[in-house]
């Protein structure tokens, strides 16, 4: 079972990454904003500062919000593997009886 998990919670971080950043390559200039625009408006409303979008905190931001995203995504990955592995495990044992 950990390596069930261990495969889905890579392919679901890699996939969690992937999907972030393409919605910011693919969306981010047809909505008129990206992950870094959102960021720096987000701090420049919560610190009252004037943060630009190419600023290193909002760059650091935009890492941290990628890398929830790819955790949480880890996280359903490797549930849901578990639950795929067990499932053809009892399919298995059913055939043997």
């Amino acid at each position: 079972m950990k390596k069930a998990f261990y495969i889905g919670a890579a392919l679901g971080a890699l996939l969690g990454a992937v999907v972030a950043l393409s919605m910011d390559l693919l969306l981010g200039q047809s909505l008129g904003s990206g992950w870094s625009e959102a960021v720096a408006n987000d701090l420049n409303r919560l610190f009252n500062t004037t943060f630009p979008h190419d600023h290193i905190l909002v760059l650091f931001g935009v890492v941290v919000a990628i890398g929830i995203i790819s955790a949480f995504g880890a996280f359903i990955g490797g549930v849901c593997s578990v639950m795929v592995a067990r499932l053809f495990m009892m399919l298995a044992k059913e055939e043997e009886e």
